[in-house]
Formats: structure tokens, C-alpha cells, sequence
């Protein structure tokens, strides 16, 4: 203990930290945190030690704190420091060996969290020649034995007779995406929590995707190779002093009071949907109804959570770009991940093994099983762009039905259950397997994603490179511009404005919809179905579904976020509606019919083709009924038959192709059908 800081940690200690250790004891919590603004001010000096000797000076504060608590007969009370000096946070990246030592302030988002291990702090051996106790402390992860008896001198074996466990565990931080530049890689650290950091308490802090402040003392340990052999290379890692949650997403921004006084301004302006529709991708030509359907997904509706939090609505919208090759999607998606303030790009099957959701990899440390999140817990609260999401692994397929319309992730192996939060948008983009959309055949077989997948996306949008003089005029002039002065076409809306503007509406907006609004939405939801009832056995196309009505109400809520209204109206609902038609005009038209029909998206089966497929069910099981039992029935009876019922032999291909694919029957030789 340095002499000359004696009298001031005392005196803080007594003076500053009695009422905080009255509520420890009376609480038996195990430790009392310090705000290191609080000891700066009482003694700068002490301050300027903590940061250059933060080991040495947090163990003469906790001598003092623990020497308060004699009386009361405590157990060992931690010190802990939070609020480091500006010159104290750094960011992981810019970590070096010169900060070894010293004691630093990061943030970051949780990557992964392995178990919490009981590590020995000190071992007792006893001596085998005269019975003396060596307390050894273990700073190091290999375990430090003594090499003489300090007693008798001999060296020999040492008998383990004591430890004092404490519990440990490591979690690895990675940077957040705002913390990035352009298209740097975000670096990692691991972060030591031991004794009152890993209370159960904290469990809820320490999850992956969650994003946490850490204080700690940068350490080093040597890499040790397979042989035993340490290497001259170091690892450097945080001993934690302090963990705390940090608020997430679009909350992490400050709005100022004077770009308050901005943004309310440029709500007022009539043409504010245009502006931002312009500032999204302003080399991208066209598109208006995807960028208006984007600048709503970046407001994103209301969330709505009962008040036992048994049930909750999600007010994330979900979009996805199907299309022809060169119609721009990676650009949009790559816009939009710039602009928004948490948001990740990725591709295909994710940035990590984790991919998508999450995954269990196994920790070589502790040869334990530890949960690693992907990209959407990762982006909780967030926007995450997937490109080519037809590319992404069936595991991540799996998990994305529960992530998508539940926001949670739910994983269930190697011994560990959890449950991640994913409260993420999501949009994401995918080629056909043709290289062309076919209009005429359902989405679920031009993509490599089930009909059930598809269905959770709120908008479907069709990108089409269809030849057309006055467009490819038009978009031939803005890539040129582009290609000479990148900054010709500029956004109405700066980006840094945009992001203020976003935040602060989600931040300070949450509108409610008015009486007009929901009636104007339940007449659309009511016209739209009364037009395609079923009449009699027919099977009728069913045009919406109440999803698609759920998303409407999402786009409504957004629209008015937008205008920084505390009320939905009808030009809300409106604008929503319009949206929803254009998607469901696109997408969910029955080319054969020219009828609306939502089954084209959520089975992958029109009605038209269910018809059939249910009448020619009926034409084979008849036919079998008829013949000997276990006969088989020949196919060239089933297209007569329904030749004369006006079905076509493509139509009876197509629906036998699905009966097969369904289980329904089977061929067991070549030209003949079984019922199964």
C-alpha cells in the first residue's frame, strides 16, 4: 500500500462510502461500486493512481472498505469502478501492449458466454517432509506450485490440502457495428467476470446479442501450444472490474435540443415521405415502392406487450427482394445497412459459424459447450440485411420461422437452453433459381425457401429487368452520373440527419390510430375477402390473410412515426394499404385466373391448383375403391376419367407430383398409383 494515499482512501472510504456499505451489509451483497467521478473529485490524486496502478490502488480502497465492515463481521467485500475518464475508454481496437496494466473503459456486444467455472484464487500445499502450509495464489491459468518448503528448504512433493474457489467466467466482446468505419471488421476481446459479476443477477445482462460497458484492467497470458510449450505471443484480455447493461439500437443516440428544434421542423414539411423516399439510394433509379416500403421499416411500427408480458405483438416490418440479376437489391441492402445506426450486412449463411441465429460451439479452455449468437440477436433492436437468404444453411431456416414473428430464438443442445432476443428488422434479398422470376410459377419454388418462411416476410417485393426506352434511358444517365461524380445524385436527407431523425422518432413516437384509420383498414381487410367467398364445395382463392392485416396496422404506425405524429390517420392507413395492394397485386396474383390469392405465398399451392389437386384425390381414391383389393390403378384411367371432368394431363402431372411430394400415394411400378 502506497503511504502517501493512505489518509485520502481512508478518509473517502469513511467519509463518501458510509451509507453505501450500510446498505451492503443490511442487502449481503458482495460488493460496493464507486463512481470514479466521485474519487476524482474528492482527491485527483488518488484518481491519477487508480488509472496508472488501478490493481494496486482498487486493493488498498477494498482494505479500507472491508476494514469498515470488522465490526459487523462481513465477508470479503469487492471494489468496484465505474464512469472511467474519457482518456479511459478506448475502443477494442485500439488496445496495445502499452495499455497492459492499466485499467480501460470498452463497450461492445456479447458474442458469446461461456458457463461459469469455479477457478481456485489460492491453493494450501502442505509439505511432505515437515507438514508446514505453503499458500500459493494463482494469477495464472496453469496452476503454480511451490518449488521449496520455505520452512525446511526440501523440495519434493506438495500435498493440496485447501482452495478457495471463486466462480469465473468469459465472455468474448466484439465492437459494435457503430463503432465501425466503412467496411472495417469489428475485433473482439475476452472479458474475465469472476465473484459478484457472475451472481445470478447479473444472468439477464450477460446474454449473447446483449450490449454491455465493461470496466476492467487490461491483462496478458502467454499462448501455450498443444506441446505444453508457452509462445512469446500474448493474448490480452479484461479482468473485469464492472459490467453494466447498455440500452440498444436507436436509443443509443443523443438527439441535441437544438437538432430536436431541426427534426420537428422537417416533419412539418408536406413533401417529408418524397425526402426520405429520395435519400434512400440516390444512384438507384425507380424503385419508389420498395424505398417508401424501406423508409417504413426503418421507423418500424409499435411493439405491444400485455401487462403480464405473457404476449406481445411485434412492430418490426420484414421485407423481401426477389429478382432478376442486376436490378439493384445488394445496393439497396447496402444503403440501408449505412444508414441505419445498428444494423449488419451479410450474406448467405451469416458472418460467423453462428450464422443466422445462433449456434453451440465447444470452448477448448474449459472443454465446456458455450452458446455463440449470430447475426440476429446481434442486431436486437436493430436492422439486419441478409443477401442471398435462399444460400443460408437449414438450420438457420429452422430457427428464422421463430425469429421472424416470435423475435426470440429459442436453442435447445449440448446441455444448454436458451432463449435469445431478436427484436431485429429484417430485410433481405434472393435470386431466383432460374436467374429470371417467372410470374407464372408460386415464389416458394423459384427460391430456396419454404412457403411457411416466405409467409413472415410483411411486404414481398418483385424486381423485374424488363426492357424499356424511357427507363433505360433514365437509369443508363444516372449510373453515368454516377460513375463521374459519385456524389451528383445526392439524398434530400444527409445521412447523419436521417439517423437523428429515426432515432428520435422511435426514441419519443408512439402512435395510436385513430377511429379512422381502423376503419378504413377493416373495410379493405373486409371488401377484400367478401370478394373471393366460397360458393358451395369450390375451392375459393383466399386474397389475404389477418398476417398480411397485422402488417398493414405495422405500416400505418410507421407512417405516422415518420410524421412524428402521436396519432394514425387515414392517409397512414391509406399509404399502408397501398403498399400492401402493390405486394399482393405482384405476388399473390393467380396468373391462370387473374384472381388475388394469398395461398400463391403462404403455401405455395394456389387454390386454383388445390382444386384440382383435391378433385383429382377424389377421381383415384373412387377408381381404387372400385378394384380388387391391393390392385394398383393404372394412371391412364385417372387422365381418362379426368379428361372428361375438363382437367388437362399436365393439370393431372402437376397434382399427382404433389400428392407424391405430400405422402398421399405412391407408384409402385412405373404407370401406376397406391394409395398410401
Amino acid at each position: 500500500m502506497k503511504k502517501e494515499f493512505e489518509e485520502e482512501i481512508s478518509s473517502f472510504v469513511n467519509k463518501k462510502l458510509g451509507d453505501e456499505i450500510k446498505k451492503i451489509l443490511s442487502s449481503n451483497k458482495g460488493a460496493v461500486v464507486i463512481d470514479f467521478n466521485d474519487i476524482d473529485s474528492y482527491s485527483p490524486e488518488v484518481g491519477d493512481y487508480i488509472l496508472h496502478q488501478p490493481e494496486e490502488a482498487l486493493e488498498d480502497i477494498k482494505f479500507y472498505v472491508n476494514e469498515a465492515t470488522t465490526p459487523y463481521k462481513q465477508f470479503d467485500i469487492e471494489v468496484r469502478l465505474k464512469n472511467l475518464p474519457k482518456t479511459a475508454q478506448l475502443l477494442i481496437r485500439e488496445i496495445r501492449s502499452k495499455h497492459i496494466g492499466r485499467i480501460l473503459q470498452v463497450t461492445g456486444l456479447i458474442k458469446l458466454a461461456a458457463s461459469v467455472k469455479p477457478v481456485a484464487d489460492s491453493i494450501d500445499f502442505e509439505c511432505g517432509s515437515c507438514g508446514h502450509i505453503i499458500k500459493v495464489e494463482q494469477k495464472e491459468r496453469t496452476q503454480k506450485q511451490p518449488t521449496l518448503c520455505p520452512n525446511c528448504g526440501k523440495k519434493g512433493k506438495f500435498k493440496i490440502v485447501g482452495k478457495k474457489l471463486i466462480d469465473t467466467q468469459r465472455i468474448l466482446l466484439e465492437e459494435a457495428p457503430e463503432d465501425l468505419e466503412g467496411g472495417a471488421q469489428p475485433e473482439h476481446i475476452d472479458v474475465i467476470l469472476n465473484k459478484d459479476l457472475v451472481d445470478p443477477k447479473f444472468e439477464r445482462n450477460i446474454i449473447p446479442g446483449n450490449k454491455v460497458m465493461v470496466t476492467g484492467i487490461v491483462s496478458e497470458h502467454p499462448i501455450i501450444y498443444p506441446s505444453g510449450k508457452r509462445s512469446n505471443t500474448s493474448d490480452i484480455f479484461l479482468a473485469a472490474s464492472y459490467l453494466e447493461a447498455v440500452e440498444q439500437g436507436y436509443e443509443d443516440i443523443t438527439v441535441t435540443k437544438e437538432e430536436e428544434i431541426m427534426i420537428k421542423e422537417l416533419a412539418k414539411d408536406k413533401m417529408i415521405y418524397n425526402k426520405f423516399r429520395n435519400s434512400i439510394g440516390p444512384n438507384i433509379f425507380g424503385h419508389d415502392n420498395i424505398k417508401d416500403a424501406i423508409v417504413l421499416q426503418m421507423f418500424g411500427g409499435v411493439r405491444k406487450v400485455s401487462e403480464n408480458n405473457t404476449s406481445a405483438i411485434r412492430g418490426d416490418i420484414h421485407l423481401l427482394l426477389v429478382g432478376d440479376p442486376g436490378t439493384a437489391k445488394s445496393s439497396l441492402l447496402k444503403y440501408v445497412g449505412n444508414v441505419a445506426p445498428k444494423a449488419r450486412y451479410v450474406v448467405g449463411m451469416g458472418s460467423s459459424a453462428a450464422g443466422l441465429t445462433a449456434t453451440i460451439i465447444k470452448d477448448e479452455a474449459t472443454r465446456s459447450y458455450i452458446l455463440e449468437a449470430g447475426a440476429l440477436p446481434l442486431t436486437n433492436k436493430g436492422l439486419l440485411c441478409v443477401d442471398e437468404i435462399d444460400k443460408m444453411n437449414k438450420d438457420d431456416r429452422v430457427a428464422m420461422h421463430e425469429a421472424l414473428e416470435q423475435q426470440t430464438i429459442s436453442i435447445s443442445k449440448a446441455n444448454i437452453h436458451a432463449t435469445l432476443t431478436a427484436q431485429t428488422s429484417v430485410i433481405a434479398a434472393a435470386n431466383p433459381k432460374l436467374g429470371r422470376f417467372n410470374p407464372f410459377d408460386v415464389i416458394s419454388n423459384q427460391i430456396e425457401m419454404p412457403p411457411t418462411l416466405i409467409n413472415r416476410f410483411d411486404l414481398i417485393f418483385i424486381l423485374k429487368d424488363r426492357p424499356d426506352k424511357e427507363t433505360d434511358k433514365l437509369i443508363a444517365k444516372r449510373i453515368l452520373e454516377a460513375n463521374k461524380d459519385i456524389d451528383k445524385n445526392k439524398a434530400d436527407i444527409p445521412v447523419q440527419i436521417m439517423k437523428k431523425y429515426i432515432a428520435f422518432a422511435k426514441q419519443h413516437v408512439r402512435p395510436i390510430m385513430t377511429t379512422d384509420a381502423m376503419k378504413a383498414i377493416e373495410d379493405f381487410y373486409l371488401k377484400l375477402r367478401a370478394q373471393y367467398l366460397s360458393e358451395g364445395e369450390e375451392v375459393r382463392p383466399i386474397p389475404i390473410s389477418a398476417r398480411q392485416l397485422e402488417a398493414v396496422v405495422r405500416l400505418t404506425e410507421a407512417s405516422a412515426k415518420l410524421r412524428l405524429s402521436e396519432y394514425a390517420g387515414i392517409e397512414d392507413a391509406k399509404r399502408a394499404i397501398d403498399l400492401m395492394m402493390s405486394y399482393l397485386s405482384e405476388v399473390g396474383i393467380d396468373k391462370n385466373t387473374g384472381e388475388m390469392d394469398i395461398d400463391r405465398v403462404i403455401t405455395g399451392i394456389p387454390s386454383s391448383q388445390r382444386g384440382a389437386i383435391l378433385s383429382i384425390k377424389s377421381i383415384i381414391k373412387s377408381e381404387i375403391d372400385i378394384l380388387p383389393p391391393g390392385t394398383a390403378l393404372p394412371i391412364a384411367n385417372v387422365y381418362e376419367i379426368a379428361e372428361k371432368a375438363g382437367i388437362s394431363k399436365d393439370k393431372v402431372d402437376e397434382a399427382i407430383s404433389v400428392l407424391k411430394k405430400e405422402g398421399e400415394l405412391f407408384e409402385p411400378k412405373y404407370g401406376y398409383l397406391k394409395l398410401l
